[in-house]
């Protein structure tokens, strides 16, 4: 009975292992491969910033069609009708009245300023009061209409600045939509290289806890053989554990280091690990700071779209100081009329004998204390004025920081021949201890000294690179360059060797 009870629950201990491992084995999907070239294309197509950006760009696009709308031919036309029953006040007059109207009208502003109008007008009425000569009445009559400004709104400059600020602003955007992705382009180059950082980390302390464990071992052996006492054997042990809680916070910064990548890229595997398949590669090439300003300052998005939104400020200011001006507009009109006892003679009578009217005229207003117009010039003036330096201040910004980037490049690639020659030494001093260790002339204390400081130097070595390639990041976002693979975009047009 006993015998099987322990069968029986060895039976199902087994069955529990099987279900853990097949669980686990569902839950852990495999690593995604991805070089930098795949992080940047992916980002670009899907990140939520550059999708807002577009959507700016939209807008822009939108308010110029909106500009342009103010010039669009406008047709009006109505119809309705009406009755009337009155009470008679005098001998004679209209007990009812039937009315009607069907008008039709089609205007336009041109960008000289001048406004046409062309209408035709029907009217029909009748009455049953005895002093119409005509009843019942069908009225038709075609009237053109023309004004023209001759001060306040006169001329092109004017009349166009909306539109022109609008396609200023909507350039503007589209420059905004590159800075965006040479925006993008350096965070996720950034965080590719943090990702392969985080990987180099995991090895050097991986090698580290290998040495310590090694070391470890050869201790126990030398205090079996007698050659150590036992107390030797904690210091190691306690390096192992220290070694093993430095590890664990490298596969904390690899799990960081990836979501930072996912986001970027807009992906949304969560729970599938990250293997960035890239490693940077040292060129000893340092880029001339001349280059590296003009180009930045020629192409880079952001000082461009400032550029637009300068000339848009200021086109604007032109546009609001014209409206300070007093109104000053000509008008004029003529028409045609026929009134008849049906609508189809009344037609007719437009181009047969029909009446004929004209007006013509000045019309001048002026709000005596001008207020409104003035504050609107005010501020136009100053948002051109503020436009005009935000974009100097950008200029002085990307001057500084192509100066500090170029400076980061040369640093970058001494410290990386300085890490280089400080990890070699302590590959040559850990050898050297280790064989020390090996015929008793050293503890496991300089062991353990020199294993760590050969792990740091490896990893200092590999930050090194890292650093080097983020610089180089930050170099390209500086000049607004979209860099995948060896391709570099600049508003569309790819460059080769951008050093």
């Amino acid at each position: 009975m006993k015998n099987e009870y322990w069968k029986r629950r060895g039976f199902l201990t087994f069955c529990g292992i099987l279900c853990l491992q097949a669980t686990t084995a569902l839950c852990e999907e495999a690593a995604l491969d991805l070089t930098l070239s795949q992080a940047i294309e992916t980002a670009l197509s899907n990140n939520l910033n550059i999708q807002l950006s577009r959507q700016d760009l939209e807008i822009a696009r939108g308010g110029s069609d909106l500009e342009h709308g103010s010039f669009d031919t406008l047709l009006e036309t109505g119809v309705g009708a009406g009755e009337t029953r009155l009470t008679p006040t005098v001998q004679g007059s209209a007990l009812s009245e039937d009315t009607g109207y069907w008008n039709t009208t089609l205007s336009k502003r041109m960008v000289t300023g001048t406004e046409f109008g062309l209408s035709w007008n029907n009217d029909y009425y009748d009455s049953d009061s005895s002093y119409l000569l005509i009843d019942p009445l069908y009225s038709s009559g075609v009237d053109l209409t023309i004004s023209q400004p001759l001060l306040q709104g006169m001329g092109n400059e004017v009349q166009t600045a909306g539109i022109r600020a609008a396609a200023k602003r909507t350039e503007a955007a589209i420059f905004l939509v590159h800075r965006e992705a040479a925006e993008l382009c350096s965070q996720v180059r950034k965080a590719y290289w943090e990702l392969v950082s985080s990987w180099q980390d995991i090895e050097a302390l991986e090698l580290s806890l290998t040495l310590a464990r090694k070391l470890e071992e050869e201790t126990r052996s030398k205090i079996e053989t007698g050659v150590l006492a036992d107390v030797e054997i904690y210091q190691p042990q306690s390096e192992v554990a220290r070694r093993e809680q430095n590890l664990i916070g490298g596969e904390r910064a690899v799990g960081v280091a990836e979501d930072t990548l996912r986001y970027l890229m807009n992906n949304q595997e969560w729970n599938r690990p990250l293997n960035p398949t890239d490693r940077p590669v040292v060129e000893e090439k340092i880029p001339s700071l001349d280059t590296v300003l003009e180009r930045a300052l020629v192409n880079r998005p952001d000082i461009r779209a400032a550029d637009m939104e300068k000339e848009a400020a200021e086109i604007i200011s032109v546009a609001m100081k014209d409206k300070t001006l007093p109104s000053l507009n000509l008008f004029g009109s003529v028409g045609l009329g026929g009134n008849e006892d049906s609508y189809g003679n009344a037609v007719d009578r437009l181009s047969n004998d029909g009446d004929t009217r004209w007006q013509a005229g000045v019309k001048f207003s002026l709000p005596l204390e001008n207020r409104s117009a003035e504050g609107k010039y005010r501020q136009a003036k100053a948002q051109a004025v503020r436009a005009k330096i935000g974009a100097e201040l950008l200029r002085q910004q990307t001057r500084s920081l192509a100066r500090q980037a170029v400076r980061d490049v040369r640093l970058s690639l001494k410290a990386i021949e300085a890490t280089r020659k400080t990890s070699l030494s302590s590959q040559k001093r850990l050898e050297g201890e280790q064989t020390k260790f090996d015929v008793g002339r050293a503890t496991t204390y300089d062991v353990l000294v020199a294993q760590e400081a050969f792990s740091r130097a490896l990893a200092d070595e590999y930050r090194a690179q890292i650093l080097y390639v983020q610089v180089l990041a930050e170099l390209d976002r500086i000049q607004g360059i979209v860099r995948i693979k060896n391709t570099s975009f600049v508003e569309g047009k790819n460059e080769k060797d951008q050093f």
